[in-house]
């Protein structure tokens, strides 16, 4: 599909005033955005309600903005998390989540991204800790899943820059074994591979290759998650277009960006625009042989 590029919801800031809301989006479409990828509330305990949902839906409709994905939340205390050990709490971090595949029905974007943050020195100081953990995990979900696949909405798990390599390959390596990809997916972040994963920025993609259905797309020097547009730090692009072409992903790129305090957001946007536009133009190129 020509001419069609994502741009994350909250590139400029997170108010929950709708007329902000509104005004952003507006703005992305104005930029020569085709999409958004929904990312406010990514990272709270907000329960949207239906009349909320559909309210962006509107707005989206009014803008001729198609919706890339939501950006689920994991929950910002252990009162509302799908690993709490605390059955309740894993329950309510059950009901977050599936909120949130509700408003990616609505929207009909049909992937969500889902951080999974790893206890990973209790997995390398306890014996038996590992094994418990994951036992949480994937009885969360288990319960996931019809949920999921009777709305057609894909978790897709991201790679993080908190969990040491070794531990981020054996989680998807046990999530990929045990669900199909109608329900589970790689959602790739380049930023945060371009920081955690010294000796090959590129292993996931690789090797989930044919899990790989969402992609974060942002630039850093290596050193901090710093959310710049691509081509002004260190990733390499040459080969993450490459691999992006043969992986099962579909169109539009999307770009999970940060503007800085201090630049112009019309200049920022069309750069934005054009450098992600260079990069879908790399991967089309790919794609054809």
């Amino acid at each position: 599909m020509e001419n069609t590029l994502a741009l994350t919801s909250d590139f400029a800031n997170v108010s929950r005033q709708s007329a902000d809301i509104k005004s952003i989006l507006m703005r992305i479409r104005e930029a020569g955005f085709s999409h958004v990828h929904w990312c406010h509330e990514w990272n709270s305990s907000y329960l949207y309600s239906v009349h909320e949902m559909l309210q962006i839906r509107e707005w989206c409709d009014e803008y001729g903005l198609a919706v890339k994905g939501i950006h689920a939340s994991h929950g910002e205390s252990d009162l509302k998390r799908y690993i709490s050990f605390n059955d309740y709490n894993r329950l309510a971090g059950i009901e977050l989540i599936k909120n949130r595949v509700d408003l990616a029905y609505i929207l009909n974007a049909g992937d969500i991204v889902l951080h999974l943050y790893l206890p990973w020195q209790r997995f390398e100081q306890e014996k038996n800790f590992k094994d418990d953990f994951y036992r949480v995990v994937l009885k969360s979900f288990d319960e996931l899943e019809p949920y999921c696949k009777t709305r057609r909405v894909r978790i897709c798990v991201e790679n993080l820059f908190d969990n040491p390599t070794v531990h981020m390959r054996g989680a998807f390596d046990l999530l990929f074994a045990r669900y199909d990809a109608d329900f589970m997916g790689l959602c790739f972040d380049t930023g945060h591979a371009n920081m955690s994963c010294k000796e090959n920025i590129l292993e996931f993609a690789e090797r989930y290759n044919d899990r790989l259905f969402m992609i974060h797309v942002h630039d850093n020097n290596g050193e901090g998650d710093q959310h710049r547009i691509p081509f002004t730090g260190s990733f390499n692009w040459e080969g993450f277009a490459a691999l992006l072409a043969r992986s099962p992903y579909s169109f539009p790129v999307n770009l999970e960006l940060v503007i800085g305090k201090v630049e112009d957001e019309q200049s920022w946007l069309k750069k934005a625009l054009e450098e992600g536009n260079r990069l879908s133009a790399m991967v089309r190129k790919d794609r054809m042989g």
